[in-house]
């Protein structure tokens, strides 16, 4: 379950992130067979930390793009966005340091 966090907007304790999800469709879903292709999924999350360790997740996100895909609906490459998965450079991770 790759999960790539694409951009960090605020720090400790409260930290807000892009974030992007993507698998190969290799299954069957409503009826559309998956050809392998990579299919992608982004969205924004809030975690609250105490100390180091999360108390809590908050995640947002649009599905119906990916579900549209996964039908048969849209190809796959309209989805794609950027990030390590995708060959691009990582942007030299969170801004945030901790001790």
């Amino acid at each position: 379950f790759p999960w790539e966090v694409l951009e960090v907007f605020a720090g400790p304790p409260k930290v807000c992130f892009s974030w992007r999800h993507w698998a190969n469709f290799t299954g069957k879903y409503a009826g559309n067979e998956g050809k392998g292709e990579v299919v992608e999924l982004t969205g924004f999350a809030v975690v609250n930390l105490a100390g180091m360790k999360v108390t809590s997740i908050e995640a947002f996100f649009d599905p119906n793009g990916f579900l549209r895909v996964l039908r048969g609906e849209k190809a796959a490459e309209e989805l794609k966005t950027s990030g390590a998965a995708r060959g691009g450079a990582l942007s030299g991770g969170c801004p945030f340091k901790h001790a």
